[in-house]
């Protein structure tokens, strides 16, 4: 689903805090479905799913229905959360907070969809009370048009998930394949070509001259439209004994994956979006205490230079970023000195609990206190547009 992990995020910060919350779910990529689930005690879910080969014409019926599953799921002056101001995610989100009287809050945090008309986009953000922006930028282009309640919320990271140290990553080379001798590099993320993960194969076939014994794993999936075919690029490149293709797995899966490496890489290209909103394959690298490997494009990759919590090449250079693999794994001290402070730099500024005293905060300021039992009732959005100019990534 669109934007999940950051719907997840924003779900388990709501629940820390004492909120109950409905979400409402469409995903227009799907089998025909309908669906209602709890996903915690806290938190239930109600799911339209579309399959993608139905007609444009005929998704814009979910619209109206949403709206309905959305009145009949808040209360009355309800708190109607969107996780971005899309047609089918905003614009319903506006017409149930007003239906019901309630108050709109825009987690804004990627780039205009193709679905959305420029001035549904523009009204879902000056009609709501609170504005959560993902990036700076995103930030400003919110004010830009007219947004009178902006906080910068970046993406923040459950610790408990990434506990420090590799107890298990020997276990898990050992159910992989993988020797315990071997140096792997690790990939975590979709195969949409904002990644970058052609440079990152080119950039390999020149590592594994260089170093003995080196790997490359590559977690994830062609999950959204607008992906590079990663399995043929690897026949092509003749890297078959030398690269492990593990599907996309169960997000809780992901941080015991990440132990069996001995360094993580993002090789993502400049691109509009990737400059809009930071991965949060970023921070999650990061807090998991594995030394990385990372393009220079966008703010949390800027800010990583600036606290050397990790090493940074160009974005789209083969050469470099084969240089600065080679490098990273043959620098130890200096790939665990960079892996400690990124470790550090998650814990004190893009921790869940920071993020939860300013959600408190924001909350506050537009009078909405205490866990739900003393105030109306949330409804949060997780949409999926039908079509995107900007895949993220699998989280």
């Amino acid at each position: 689903m669109g934007g999940g992990a950051r719907v997840n995020q924003v779900l388990a910060a709501l629940e820390g805090i004492g909120y109950n919350t409905n979400v409402i779910s469409y995903d227009g990529t799907g089998a025909l479905a309908f669906s209602r689930l709890h996903l915690s005690i806290k938190s239930k879910l109600v799911k339209l799913s579309l399959p993608q080969k139905v007609p444009k014409i005929l998704k814009l019926v979910a619209i109206p229905f949403l709206i309905a599953v959305g009145f009949l799921s808040a209360s009355k002056s309800a708190v109607v959360i969107t996780h971005s101001p899309g047609i089918t995610s905003g614009f319903v989100g506006l017409m149930v907070s007003r239906l019901r009287g309630g108050k709109l809050i825009v987690d804004f945090t990627d780039l205009k969809d193709n679905d959305t008309p420029q001035s549904v986009h523009d009204l879902v953000l000056r009609s709501a009370v609170l504005v959560f922006a993902v990036s700076r930028r995103l930030e400003r282009s919110a004010r830009d048009v007219g947004a009178d309640n902006v906080v910068y919320l970046p993406t923040f990271i459950d610790l408990s998930l990434f506990p420090p140290g590799k107890q298990d990553g020997a276990a898990i080379r050992d159910s992989l394949g993988l020797g315990q001798r071997d140096r792997v590099l690790g990939y975590f993320g979709s195969f949409s070509r904002v990644e970058g993960l052609p440079v990152l194969l080119d950039a390999f076939t020149t590592v594994i001259r260089q170093l003995p014994r080196v790997k490359l794993m590559i977690v994830g999936s062609r999950n959204v439209g607008g992906t590079d075919d990663v399995g043929r690029i690897v026949q092509q490149l003749g890297l078959q004994d030398n690269v492990l293709l593990v599907p996309a797995q169960p997000y809780a899966r992901v941080p015991a994956l990440m132990r069996a490496v001995d360094l993580l890489v993002a090789p993502k290209v400049e691109a509009p979006e990737n400059e809009a909103a930071d991965p949060v394959k970023m921070y999650e690298y990061l807090a998991s205490g594995i030394p990385c490997v990372i393009s220079l494009v966008g703010e949390v990759a800027r800010t990583v230079q600036q606290a050397q919590a990790a090493f940074t090449v160009k974005p789209g250079d083969p050469r470099s970023l084969s240089e600065t693999i080679t490098l990273a794994f043959s620098d130890s001290p200096r790939a665990a000195a960079y892996a400690a402070r990124g470790r550090r730099l998650i814990e004190d500024s893009y921790s869940m609990e920071r993020a939860t005293v300013e959600i408190r905060r924001a909350f506050g300021d537009i009078g909405i206190h205490g866990p739900i039992e003393e105030t109306d009732g949330f409804v949060a959005w997780n949409v999926t547009p039908t079509s995107r100019t900007n895949r993220r990534h699998r989280r």
